[in-house]
């Protein structure tokens, strides 16, 4: 099977290339964004000084020529003129107040023309002479001047001029009004100077590169342009004009688009004279300086892309090398669902057979882990059990990394002693001791040398004792001790324990086993919970027990009787009377067996099989020796053999009346006619007649001569009924001395006479 290379190639080449290119792309394209507005904000920042400086200029030119006319208004001269007639004797005062109006420093401001119109004598003084006010060929433009709100104010929206001296027209002027006195409604008179356009202008760069640079009138007027042929023009209808009046700061800047062109215009408002300053740049020119620096950071980034690109083929087929010998090594891994491996990449592959691969080693290292124990287990069993070569033991203690004895061990062997009382059956064995060898395990986790197991109807444990005898038994006990209390009270359980004596050697555990089993074997005399030391049962010595004969013969006799009470007591007393001597289990074992043989001989001599006390085709003898105590002897006694035995001849006895009643019943049932006795059927039957007389009452509930006559009288019903023997003769063949007596015997039991009942039934 083989896949495409290319699939998980391409991938890592996408993913190089992806790596360089986009932050490549994403730093190009932020520096071009970055730097065209930074040009752009540096020139819109160029822009708005220049216009705050043409502001101020223009300012500082208006601010000039209002206080030059301010100071005018104020000099003596003109207001000795306020109340002069224009008469000859005051030629003097008009001389000098027209020469006050040529003296003023009107050179920087470029002012052409200054007027002073005294409105309360009639008369205007210009720099071209002295006029009555009603021959003033302005007279009108003066008039609509007074009538205007304010006492000083700029206009720059005429259309006609103060007289004709000047080169410039006066529409492309600008004209300052002052009134005298200041904050009336009648003034008495009026200075007005008159600026033209091009001095603004000159006050505009006409370098159109940072672009277009105007000042507005209030009126929408164009008063300064740094294209010439804008000047005078009406802006109230221009779309950025119009934008810039209708912002709400004093200053800003705004994009507009007209003619599909995109410009930025910057704007400020003067509240002084509520002209607007703007300025007018193409964003197509702004971008124009920063497309270098877009042109190199495009090259550059196209230069970044290509080298990574190179790189991406170099890299990703040093990356693809070692995903190619992986997938090459896996490849070879069968998959049951998939063995073709159809539609899926390296990846892919990979992943699954590495699942594959890792299940199946979870698995083999279970089983391992498994059998390990396993193997373990059945080691351990084999060092219990058999005598083991010296040299086959040190390979598997190495094996299994089981310690080397550096001190003594000795064997402990637990046996439960019995479930009666408690909530467990016998069926619960297996249960119960993996329970006890767990409880085993953790208790005595510190000193246990091998893994405790149950073997049989035992739990084996093997621990660490001390070299000295009196420690070891102290150690050992103390152990068993534990063993037994904590089993009692989590369990709930009695249990026995064996504990051999120590040995040095795994050789020696098989023999240190053989001891405890040996150990509890001398439990018949201690009862339940009991602790043996082997050592003990070896140094002990025995008695040799006295069979009490007298008390086994009544005992077999209240058997034979069926005496179960009277058998109970003498079990009790025979059984105190074996274990009253301290000897060995099988002087004990001896004297029971001879009981159970005895008793067993009763079965025998009955007639019986002893298969009424085989239990699960064990031998009763099997059975006694597998009892653990005194206790549990007598009650299998009492309830295993003599119950039985008891129970048998009872029913044998019980089958033996029940022959004898029938045997009785047939004779008279066929010798009813005749002069029969009790005393003729014993005699017959080789019986006593009490005891015949006995057996009847006692198992049928009869007596033989009532029973006899009963059944004479209903033979005669029968021949009454169906034959026509004559009274006399029935009476005669059942042995009546005459016919007086039958009748009145059948009235008796029937409470007729013959002869009637005769007639009523037949």
């Amino acid at each position: 099977m083989k896949l495409s290379a290319s699939t998980v190639k391409a991938r890592l080449v996408i993913i190089c290339i992806l790596l360089g290119t986009i932050p490549a792309i994403i730093v190009g394209g932020f520096s071009t964004y970055r730097g065209s507005k930074s040009v752009q904000d540096k020139v819109n920042e160029g822009n708005m000084r220049n216009l705050v400086q043409v502001r101020m200029s223009v300012e500082q030119l208006l601010y000039t020529a209002d206080h030059i006319l301010a100071q005018f208004v104020e000099t003596p001269a003109v207001k000795s003129s306020l109340h002069v007639e224009l008469q000859g004797e005051n030629f003097y005062i008009f001389n000098t107040v027209e020469d006050a109006i040529n003296n003023l420093p009107t050179y920087s401001l470029g002012a052409s023309e200054i007027c002073f119109v005294n409105l309360e004598k009639n008369w205007v003084i210009d720099n071209s002479g002295i006029y009555r006010l009603e021959d003033y060929q302005d007279k009108s433009f003066l008039e609509e001047l007074v009538r205007k709100p304010g006492t000083s104010f700029w206009i720059g929206d005429l259309s006609i001029g103060l007289g004709n001296t000047g080169d410039e027209s006066s529409g492309e002027c600008v004209w300052l009004v002052k009134k005298w006195p200041f904050f009336t409604e009648k003034p008495s008179c009026m200075a007005i100077m008159k600026i033209p356009y091009g001095q603004f202008s000159n006050l505009i760069s006409e370098n159109i590169e940072l672009g277009k640079v105007m000042v507005i009138s209030a009126d929408g007027l164009v008063i300064a342009h740094n294209d010439k042929e804008e000047v005078g023009k009406d802006y109230n209808d221009v779309v950025y004009y119009r934008k810039a009046r209708e912002q709400a700061g004093d200053q800003g800047r705004f994009t507009i688009e007209m003619d599909n062109v995109k410009y930025s215009i910057n704007y400020l408002k003067s509240s002084y004279n509520n002209w607007v300053y703007l300025s007018i740049t193409s964003i197509a020119e702004i971008s124009k300086d920063s497309r270098a620096i877009v042109w190199f950071t495009f090259i550059a980034c196209l230069t970044v892309i290509v080298v990574v690109n190179v790189a991406a083929f170099f890299i990703s087929d040093r990356f693809y090398k070692p995903i190619q010998k992986l997938y090459n090594m896996v490849v070879k891994v069968p998959d049951r669902k998939d063995p073709a491996g159809r539609n899926r990449d390296e990846f892919s592959l990979i992943e699954e057979r590495l699942n594959f691969l890792m299940k199946d080693n979870y698995r083999l290292n279970k089983q391992l882990s498994i059998q390990s124990d396993q193997l373990k287990e059945y080691f351990i069993l084999q060092l219990i059990l058999r005598d083991l070569d010296r040299d086959f033991i040190e390979s598997r203690i190495k094996l299994y990394g089981f310690p080397v004895l550096t001190e003594p061990v000795c064997v402990l062997v637990a046996r439960i002693d019995t479930f009666e009382g408690t909530i467990y059956q016998k069926e619960d064995m297996d249960l119960m001791l993996f329970a006890v060898n767990n409880i085993v395990g953790e208790i005595l986790e510190s000193i246990i040398v091998l893994k405790p197991i149950v073997v049989e109807e035992y739990q084996v444990t093997i621990i660490k004792v001390s070299n000295d005898t009196g420690n070891m038994k102290e150690i050992a006990f103390s152990a068993t001790e534990k063993i037994r209390d904590t089993v009692k009270k989590t369990l709930n359980l009695s249990v026995s324990i064996g504990i051999s004596d120590p040995v040095t050697g795994y050789g020696d555990i098989s023999k240190a086993y053989y001891e405890c089993i040996e150990a509890l074997k001398h439990q018949i005399s201690l009862g339940y919970g009991a602790i043996i030391f082997y050592h003990d049962i070896r140094n002990s010595s025995s008695l040799k027990p006295v069979f009490p004969e007298k008390l086994e013969e009544e005992l077999l006799n209240a058997v034979k009787s069926c005496s179960s009470d009277k058998a109970k007591e003498l079990l009790h007393q025979f059984i105190d009377r074996i274990f009253m001597v301290e000897a060995s289990r099988h002087e004990y074992q001896t004297s029971l067996v001879r009981l159970l043989t005895d008793l067993l001989q009763i079965l025998k001599d009955n007639g019986q099989s002893y298969d009424v006390v085989v239990k699960d085709g064990i031998s009763p003898y099997e059975q006694l020796f597998a009892l653990k105590t005194a206790g549990e002897i007598e009650r299998w006694f009492f309830e295993e053999i003599i119950v039985p035995v008891i129970g048998n001849i009872e029913q044998s006895d019980k089958n033996q009346y029940k022959k004898i009643v029938e045997q009785v019943l047939n004779i008279i049932h066929e010798e009813f006619h005749t002069e029969l006795t009790l005393e003729d059927c014993a005699a017959r039957l080789n019986y006593h007649p009490s005891y015949i007389r006995r057996i009847l009452k006692n198992e049928a509930g009869i007596v033989f001569s009532e029973y006899l006559a009963q059944y004479r009288i209903d033979m005669a019903k029968k021949w009454l009924i169906e034959t026509d023997m004559k009274i006399s003769d029935i009476a005669e063949k059942l042995k009546y001395k005459n016919a007086e007596n039958f009748i009145r015997f059948f009235k008796k039991y029937t409470g007729m006479t013959p002869g009637k009942y005769r007639e009523l039934n037949k």
